[in-house]
């Protein structure tokens, strides 16, 4: 009996001592603490994920370069985005390109002379990563100077272009004017919007512009068949003593005046939609002429015999020879006068 309760009471002590306890002395049990998850297996690949390229910086200021090269060297600019180009033939075999507040400029060559090892093609261009758009350079103003025997090819998008004194141009501009000046071995200019001008040159002459005017004077072939062409959409044309055996000139809107002379076997085509023909002729002129105008008149001071001359719904068209008829003059306008006048010195 004395065991039995003396279970019972310890029973009850223990019982009363777990009722007793707080709650800041009930245990608390913590979650069990979480593993970092494992790292994934390395491939080879960055740890971290890889930055954008750089892009390039369009890093301005003042700068030169030089190089030596073949007296007849080509030299090919892909692209000039704004400047003022200023390009000179000099007596050095040397391209030299001096770019003020522009590009950093550096040269390629595609093609060495195999006997001198001097380049015979040189490519400038922006140095790699230091322009927006690759290869094409930009300043205030760009000076060049090449060879005199240099062949030029370069384009262009708002550029102001004065070359002289080089072998040979080809040049194409989206705008600006051209300048061109003692150029031997032919021109084959064209710009956009701007005016073209060619001083004292020969060879095979192509100019062209949408939106100017065309003028050249002092301009000879440099070979039997070499042919002079200018054409623009809107602007005048003025030839003054291009002695080229074909002439071909065609205005959409806007005047032709050729003061020259026309040699024999030439053939010589002016052509405007909206504008008037003028030729200023020397004394005792000889050719055959084949004249289109249909809202104009036709004005003459030279002795003309007519061989053929219609009238039509469209206009008029008058075949007439004047002297010998020794070269062929084709003359069309359709909202224009033609004029043929004697030159001034020739007038009494």
């Amino acid at each position: 009996m004395q065991v039995v309760v003396s279970k019972f009471v310890l029973a009850t002590v223990l019982l009363c001592s777990a009722v007793a306890l707080t709650p800041a002395q009930v245990p608390v049990v913590k979650p069990p603490k979480a593993e970092p998850p494992a790292s994934p297996k390395r491939t080879g690949h960055p740890r971290f994920p890889a930055e954008p390229p750089e892009q390039p910086i369009d890093r301005r200021g003042t700068n030169e370069r030089a190089i030596a090269v073949d007296p007849d060297v080509n030299v090919q600019i892909p692209c000039i985005s704004q400047a003022h180009v200023r390009i000179n033939g000099w007596k050095r075999d040397e391209v030299r390109v001096f770019v003020r507040d522009g590009s950093n400029i550096g040269f390629k060559v595609h093609e060495k002379d195999p006997k001198s090892d001097k380049p015979v093609w040189v490519v400038v261009r922006s140095v790699p990563g230091t322009a927006p758009t690759p290869d094409c350079i930009s300043g205030e103003r760009i000076d060049i100077e090449v060879p005199f025997g240099a062949s030029l090819k370069l384009s262009g998008r708002e550029i102001d272009t004065r070359i002289d004194s080089v072998k040979k141009v080809e040049i194409q501009s989206i705008g600006g004017n051209v300048s061109l000046r003692n150029v031997s071995g032919g021109i084959s200019a064209e710009t956009f919007e701007g005016d073209v001008t060619v001083e004292n040159s020969s060879g095979q002459i192509a100019l062209k512009t949408s939106t100017g005017n065309i003028v050249a004077f002092g301009v000879t072939p440099g070979q039997v068949g070499d042919l002079f062409k200018a054409s623009t959409s809107n602007g005048l044309i003025t030839l003054q003593n291009v002695d080229h055996r074909q002439i071909y000139a065609n205005s959409v809107t806007g005047d032709l005046l050729f003061d020259g002379k026309f040699l024999p076997g030439g053939i010589y085509t002016f052509k405007t939609s909206d504008g008037a023909i003028r030729l200023v002729l020397p004394n005792a002129p000889s050719f055959r002429m084949v004249a289109w105008y249909g809202f104009g008149m036709l004005d003459q001071e030279f002795p003309m015999k007519t061989i053929t001359s219609d009238v039509t719904p469209g206009g008029k068209r008058l075949i007439a020879s004047v002297g010998e008829g020794d070269a062929t003059v084709n003359l069309t306008t359709t909202r224009g006068k033609i004029s043929i006048t004697k030159q001034a010195a020739e007038k009494p």
